[in-house]
């Protein structure tokens, strides 16, 4: 029977990385704090490669494996 409870296995382990020139800079676990980061270095480096990346879990991110 199911409670409507979420395990911990079926949780989203999603991850927000904020990259510069294509280098990752920071891991956030809202995409609003990530884009919070970003945004203010977008302006401040207009021709910098400012991105916000998701990543299915830290452990992607610790791999190297994040695409854009």
């Amino acid at each position: 029977m199911k409670t409507g409870i979420a395990m911990d296995s079926s949780l989203s382990h999603e991850c927000y990385v904020l990259q510069i020139n294509g280098r990752t800079d920071s891991v956030y676990m809202c995409r609003e704090d990530a884009m919070r980061a970003g945004l203010p270095l977008k302006h401040q480096f207009p021709h910098a490669d400012i991105k916000v990346c998701e990543a299915d879990s830290i452990e992607e991110v610790a791999q190297g494996t994040v695409f854009h």
